[in-house]
Parts: structure tokens; C-alpha cells; sequence
């Protein structure tokens, strides 16, 4: 089996819709007739970057035998990644996953029986960013009172945990600079933080969990003064309390906040990882599967964090392949914690680009069982996306 072609779906017309993902996915084609999607996934600028290294890529990928996962990430990794960073990488995810359906669509299995096997049955969700306007999407929360009300929502809903962060609007609904949220000079905005923690646990009882997020917005202090002040809400984790380029710094907030830190979706590669880990500041790694070097590599990152006895809970906010990439390496990992759901997904303009749904219910969801990755990408997107085609000489 050789690679023959492969295509590329990117979303060009549409996306600057609120809550709409600039979509960009590949399809890797075979001379026997199987084919693998996956997907990249870059979080601000560099889309358009990222399907012209695809590209490049494909010329390269044209000819060889995609069960070679190994080898062909090696290649493009070796030659590309140092010099191209995140934006690099997520085109080196999306190849790698494709590679990992055509493998498991020959083989007629699924993904995570080919990564060791099941070590679960369902997969455990949380749901991600209610400030955002949970349930209905319509407007951000601003009041603790709105808060309460959206945890309480989605306890009913079947949710025992939820994400927030709670620093990124203001009472008028408006996002905050990132002076504001960075230095925390605000004290208005650093009550009302705490409060809307309150307001959480309020409205998830005293079984529910909450994650504390700060998308690497804050700086150090601001970190600390923050986690500092909640922690008696007992939160289960604290996730980007600082941008992830100094382990030091990372160390430095780890020392003095009681609650355990989660970073991952702006790392790129096992490499990455491996300082953070080796001090003991980062207790749950959250690899990005299209954006961190696909299934090959975050395969090596959640073996490498179960070295440190460090838990795995993946960052996901992208399209229909990040979510069932991930969930074959959930289904397989031994120290897999929580899968995210993010509340963005709900907006049918980012979920119907996937031909099969995977709905969360009372904080599962099942795994995939179909060959491959057990999704292909919907008929409204091969209308919706245009294409690009590489093929061989």
C-alpha cells in the first residue's frame, strides 16, 4: 500500500461567524482505495500557514506506505519542526492521524486497539468554558448569579464537572484586556472572580468539580494571589495560570498554590513536556492530539507523564477528528483523567463537519468502534470546504 494523493479541505467563507472555527482538514489517499482524514488545528493566525505546509508535506508523504507512522513523523519532524513551531506541528498532527485511520481502516479496527487496547469502557467529560454563555450560547456570563445558574444547568444536564474562566469578562460582558487579567490591578474584577467561584460550587454542590482556567493570561503573582483565594472552593485542578515557557516560573507558582497545575495546548512535542515534569510543577499534561504531533506523538507525551505519575486530561476545542483522535488515545491510556468538552461545539456550525455524532450523556461518552478513527467528514463539508489535491508525479 502506497500513498497516492491527498486532499486538503480548508474553511475560507463563513468562519469569521462568532464561535466559528476556521476548519482545516486532510484526507490521505491510498493506491489500494482506503483513506485517512485528520485534522489540524491552530488556535489564532497561521491557518492559512498551516494548510501550505500540509502541502509541502504531501509531496513529500506522495509514495510512501502510511503504515510507516514512525518514519514519515520522524521525517517531518527532523526537518521541520524546530524551525516552524506550533504552526509546523499542527500540519504534522493532521498527516499523522490521517495515517492512523488508513491503518486502522486496513486492519479493520479501531484506533485504540492498535495503541494497546481498551483501559476503559466510556470515556469520562467535562464541560468546558460555561462562561461563555451556558446553556444558550447567546451571551457571556457576567454575574455570580449567572454562574450558579450555568453550573446548575449542567449538573441537570448529567455534567459533574465544569471549566471556567473566570477573569475574561467584565460585568458588562465585554472581554477584559489582558493588562487587566495579566496584573490583576483590578480589584473590582478580582472580587468578582472569587465571587463567581463561589457561585460555581454553589451550583455544583459539594460532589461536583471545578476546573479553574487562565488561558496563560496571568502572570505570576496574579496566578498565585488568584488560586490563593479560591482554593478553600476545592478546585480540582488549575490549568494555564501562566504562559508554559519558563519550568522555573511554573515551579515558583507550583510551590505556593494548593491546587494541582495543567498546561499543554501551547506545547508542542514530547520535548516540550519533559522540564515541566522533570520539576514537579505540572501535575495534568493536556496535549493537544492536532496540534502536538498527532497520535504517534501524544502517544509518547502521555507515556512520558506516566512516567512522573503525572494524569492526562487532553485539551480539545477543535473539530470532529480532534475528538475521536483523542478519545481512541483516552480509551488507552492508563492515566487518561477527563476528556473536554467544549461548550462551542454545541453551535452546529463547528459540530455538523463530521458525519457521525458523539454525544456526551451523564459525563460519557462512548469510543468509537468502527475501523479507523470512526469518523468521516459530513456531506455539508465536501460541499462547504474547499479543496486542494495533491498527487503524485
Amino acid at each position: 500500500m502506497k500513498v497516492s494523493s491527498v486532499d486538503i479541505f480548508i474553511l475560507n467563507k463563513g468562519y469569521e461567524v462568532k464561535g466559528r472555527r476556521r476548519m482545516l482538514f486532510v484526507r490521505v489517499n491510498t493506491d489500494e482505495g482506503i483513506y485517512g482524514y485528520g485534522e489540524a488545528i491552530v488556535y489564532s493566525t497561521g491557518v492559512t500557514a498551516a494548510c501550505s505546509l500540509i502541502e509541502e508535506f504531501a509531496h513529500q508523504l506522495i509514495g510512501l506506505d502510511p503504515f510507516n507512522t514512525e518514519a514519515i513523523w520522524s521525517k517531518f519532524h527532523n526537518n521541520w519542526e524546530m524551525l516552524g513551531g506550533p504552526v509546523t506541528v499542527s500540519a504534522i498532527s493532521a498527516i499523522d492521524i490521517a495515517l492512523w485511520d488508513i491503518k486502522g481502516k486496513a486492519l479493520g479496527q479501531p484506533v485504540y486497539k492498535l495503541l494497546g487496547g481498551k483501559c476503559r469502557d466510556k470515556i469520562h467529560v467535562y464541560l468546558s468554558h460555561i462562561e461563555f454563555g451556558w446553556p444558550t450560547l447567546n451571551k457571556a456570563l457576567t454575574t455570580p448569579e449567572d454562574f450558579c445558574r450555568a453550573a446548575k444547568s449542567a449538573r441537570e444536564t448529567g455534567y459533574d464537572t465544569v471549566k471556567a474562566n473566570f477573569l475574561r469578562f467584565g460585568i458588562d460582558g465585554k472581554r477584559n484586556s489582558e493588562e487587566i487579567q495579566n496584573k490583576l490591578i483590578d480589584k473590582k474584577l478580582f472580587s468578582l472572580a472569587v465571587e463567581r467561584v463561589a457561585a460555581v460550587r454553589e451550583g455544583m454542590g459539594p460532589d461536583g468539580d471545578i476546573i479553574l482556567e487562565n488561558n496563560a493570561v496571568t502572570g505570576v503573582d496574579g496566578a498565585i494571589r488568584l488560586a490563593q483565594a479560591v482554593e478553600k472552593y476545592n478546585i480540582l485542578f488549575y490549568e494555564e495560570p501562566i504562559v508554559p515557557n519558563h519550568p522555573d516560573s511554573m515551579k515558583y507558582v507550583a510551590d505556593r498554590v494548593n491546587i494541582p497545575l495543567a498546561t499543554g495546548e501551547r506545547m508542542c512535542t514530547r520535548w516540550s513536556f519533559l522540564p515541566f515534569l522533570q520539576n514537579g510543577s505540572l501535575r495534568i499534561v493536556q496535549p493537544d492530539v492536532c496540534n502536538t504531533g498527532g497520535i504517534t506523538e501524544m502517544k509518547k507525551i502521555t507515556d512520558l507523564a506516566h512516567i512522573f505519575q503525572a494524569t492526562v486530561a487532553p485539551h480539545i476545542c477543535g473539530g470532529p477528528f480532534t475528538h475521536v483522535a483523542s478519545v481512541h488515545l483516552e480509551a488507552a491510556m492508563p492515566n487518561f483523567i477527563l476528556h473536554e468538552h467544549h461548550v462551542q461545539l454545541v453551535n452546529k456550525d463547528n459540530s455538523r463537519y463530521g458525519l457521525y455524532e458523539y454525544e456526551a450523556k451523564d459525563s460519557y461518552v462512548t469510543i468509537p468502534e468502527l475501523p479507523g478513527l470512526g469518523q468521516e467528514l459530513s456531506e455539508f463539508a465536501l460541499k462547504t470546504l474547499d479543496k486542494i489535491t495533491i498527487k503524485g508525479q
